[in-house]
């Protein structure tokens, strides 16, 4: 084509090709606003190149650092939208963050949760007693002091005994003692035996509870074939006559006492007679051949007679006081 001046060249313009991928080459041409846009768009961008791009406001269209990029635990690189939600940045994604699903406040993972407190420590008691054995008569009462040391507990200790056998008691006294968390608690408890209560050696169990928690102290116990009779202040005017005679002034009628193993002579029941009378007294009795006999004259006001009886066989044994005259005020021991 020519005109006045000389040829003319016509120019048309020509596209650039480049070798970008079709998606990338929209992201290169597209401005910053839009790319949020398009990143919400994609749902959580594993669509676009991840860790690749610098988010919106950072001023670079090139490739971010290595320090940048998609491992986990990364700092602020690796989204289009920025720092704050990137599935690899440090936000709700990565392991160790401080809103993630494994985190360490209070989400589901969370090893330090803000759950209830836990629950407060038992009762730390101690209990001990003043002995840790002892022998005991028939129809007799032992006592034993409780010391319960709190160790820091402060409240209420209920006082109580374990399992015992027919005819051993245990009663505390007070029952229950409260506790300032540092001076111990006092309390006393007797034990009683029976005329029946069998011979032997048992443990008894002493217990503090408090809470939930209870403290033990033991102490053994050994039960002794041995009964003391006492003959009563006052045992003359009574009343009793040979047809209607007195039987409960010396305590049980009849005594109920359980023989010893092997009863013998090296394992009788020992029979003692104390006088709590003011007048001397005799005892009157016949089976001198089996350990129960008469006493060779009276023996004095408020004083143990002198003549202990050593039964060897189970029986039935009578008594009654000789310087009355009469059966009026009668006596019965039963070895069963």
């Amino acid at each position: 084509m020519q005109d006045k001046h000389g040829p003319v060249f016509a120019f048309r313009p020509v596209m650039m090709r480049t070798h970008l991928p079709a998606r990338l080459r929209l992201v290169r041409l597209l401005p910053a606003a839009a790319l949020s846009v398009l990143g919400a768009a994609c749902g959580d961008g594993t669509s676009l190149p991840s860790g690749r791009w610098q988010g919106a406001g950072s001023g670079s269209n090139g490739p971010s650092s290595a320090a940048s990029a998609s491992a986990p635990g990364g700092s602020t690189a690796g989204s289009p939208g920025g720092s704050s939600s990137a599935a690899t940045g440090s936000g709700s994604g990565a392991p160790g963050s401080s809103s993630g699903a494994s985190g360490s406040s209070s989400g589901a993972g969370s090893s330090s949760s803000s759950g209830s407190n836990p629950p407060p420590a038992a009762p730390n008691l101690k209990v001990s007693l003043d002995q840790t054995s002892l022998q005991m008569q028939l129809l007799a009462q032992t006592p034993l002091h409780v010391s319960v040391a709190p160790n820091g507990y402060s409240g209420a200790v209920t006082l109580q005994a374990g399992s015992l056998p027919a005819g051993l008691t245990a009663t505390f006294s007070p029952a229950s003692v409260v506790l300032d968390g540092t001076n111990s608690g006092a309390s006393t408890v007797t034990l009683s035996t029976v005329d029946s209560t069998p011979p032997g050696a048992v443990s008894l169990d002493v217990q503090a509870v408090a809470e939930g928690t209870t403290a033990h102290a033991s102490v053994s116990v050994e039960v002794q074939s041995i009964i003391t009779i006492h003959i009563p202040s006052g045992v003359n005017g009574l009343g009793g006559t040979t047809s209607n005679p007195v039987k409960d002034a010396y305590g049980p009628y009849p005594f109920k006492i359980a023989a010893p193993a092997n009863m013998s002579s090296s394992a009788p029941v020992t029979v003692y007679f104390m006088n709590d009378d003011g007048q001397p007294h005799e005892v009157h009795a016949d089976n001198a051949q089996q350990g129960f006999g008469h006493d060779p004259g009276p023996f004095g006001a408020h004083t143990m007679d002198p003549y202990v009886r050593m039964v060897t066989t189970p029986g039935s044994y009578d008594f009654y006081l000789h310087d009355q005259g009469a059966p009026i005020t009668i006596g019965l021991v039963e070895i069963q």
